[in-house]
C-alpha cells in the first residue's frame, strides 16, 4: 500500500509538469510546421508573381514585334503602291505618245 501512495504522490507531483511539459512541446511543434507551410506558400507565390512578371515583359516585346513588322509592312505596301502609280503613269506617257 505504501508504494502506491508514494506511486501516487509522485505521479500527482509530477503528472501535471509532465503534461505541460508534452503539452508546449506539441504546440512548438504545430507552430514550426504552419511557420514553414506559410513560408513555403510565400515562396510559391513570389515564384508565380515573378513568372507573371515575365509574360508580361514577353508580351510587350510581342506587341513591339509585331508592331515593328506591321510598320514594316505598311512601308513595303506604299513602296509597291508608289511604283504601281509610277508605272502607271509610265504606261499613259507611253499610250500617249504612240497615239
Amino acid at each position: 500500500m505504501e508504494d502506491i501512495v508514494g506511486l501516487a504522490l509522485i505521479v500527482c507531483f509530477f503528472g501535471p509538469m509532465l503534461f505541460v511539459l508534452i503539452t508546449a512541446t506539441v504546440l512548438w511543434y504545430r507552430k514550426e510546421m504552419l511557420e514553414m507551410e506559410l513560408e513555403r506558400r510565400r515562396l510559391s507565390n513570389q515564384e508565380v508573381v515573378a513568372q507573371i512578371e515575365a509574360i508580361r515583359q514577353e508580351l510587350a516585346q510581342l506587341r513591339d514585334t509585331s508592331m515593328q513588322y506591321d510598320m514594316s509592312l505598311q512601308a513595303t505596301l506604299e513602296t509597291l503602291q508608289e511604283r504601281v502609280r509610277m508605272l502607271e503613269q509610265q504606261l499613259e506617257e507611253q499610250t500617249r505618245v504612240r497615239l
